[in-house]
């Protein structure tokens, strides 16, 4: 299964990476996260994302955990590998391994250290494509190293790539202009957790997000509101939601705080690896309240 620009769309949640309490990865919690999301009619899933905590995987780590993925799965969905890391070399190694158990595409990051030029943003992600063989999407998420709609729209105009994720490397202003520009190339999905209606109003195809990883059910059904004009809908889903997902979104010790969810949804995920912490009592009880938030102001189920 090879990605294409009309398969990044809808809900299509980043997978978590289970690890147990000495730190090693949790097989078996990982395909009960797969089975999380599969009871939901989610478009693809995302293996070593933020969420997976893709910056602590090892290569060999992303790329058992994909294959885990894909097997299970079974073409069901497609499974996009997450690319994490700081130069060329290595970000190419990950995708050919995740193209050889079976990845349908990466997700990418800008390196995460230095920020490249212009030029040699578009050589990292070109480069990416013609060495792995795999279709990419981009992955704007470090506010130091923004994917410009410049360098995207370079990028889709050589075909290197199929789809961008705005997150936090990216604005409303950067969506309306990627929607404006280059949505009849690529397709453009928004990501910034704590406003996920907004930028889905405005048009965005669809979320790879923390969100859709904490709340598949709401997100589609936010997302299904909006496709049928029931704007009411969608506001009432994102402002039950928004309490816990600003929380979420403060900027420090994010695996830490998404996985804090996670558990207190029942959901065996494990402690994020070190150096982010678990959360303090003042910060789990934030957890807790916005959790009760969301379930009595969507009571019944939305989905």
């Amino acid at each position: 299964m090879s990605l294409t620009r009309n398969d990044v769309v809808g809900i299509f949640p980043p997978l978590f990476s289970p690890f147990t309490a000495d730190g090693d990865l949790d097989r078996a919690a990982f395909i009960e996260d797969i089975e999380y999301q599969l009871q939901h009619p989610v478009t693809g899933l995302v293996v070593g994302g933020s969420t997976g905590e893709g910056h602590a995987l090892t290569g060999e780590e992303l790329t058992e955990l994909t294959k885990i993925a894909v097997e299970h799965v079974k073409g069901r969905i497609p499974i996009v590998t997450g690319i994490i890391t700081t130069t060329t070399r290595d970000a190419v190694a990950r995708g050919r391994a995740a193209r050889e158990v079976g990845a349908a595409g990466v997700m990418v990051t800008p390196p995460i250290y230095q920020s490249p030029s212009f030029d040699g943003m578009i050589d990292f992600y070109d480069r990416i494509h013609k060495d792995t063989e795999l279709p990419v999407i981009i992955y704007n998420v470090l506010s130091h190293a923004p994917v410009t709609p410049a360098i995207t729209q370079k990028l889709a105009e050589i075909g290197a790539i199929i789809a961008t994720k705005e997150s936090v490397g990216g604005s409303f202003a950067t969506l309306s202009e990627l929607l404006d520009t280059v949505a009849d190339q690529i397709s453009v999905t928004w990501a910034q957790d704590h406003l996920l209606y907004p930028g889905l109003a405005l048009g965005a195809t669809g979320s790879i997000s923390g969100t859709g990883a904490m709340f598949p059910g709401e997100s589609i059904a936010m997302l299904e509101a909006i496709k049928r004009n029931d704007y009411d809908e969608a506001k009432r889903i994102h402002f039950a939601l928004a309490p816990l997902t600003r929380a979420v979104m403060n900027g420090k010790n994010w695996p830490a705080w998404i996985k804090a969810v996670a558990t207190e949804q029942g959901r065996q995920v494990g402690p994020a690896r070190l150096p982010f912490v678990p959360l303090n009592d003042e910060e789990l009880q934030a957890v807790k309240s916005g959790l009760e938030i969301v379930k009595t102001a969507l009571a019944p189920a939305t989905v």
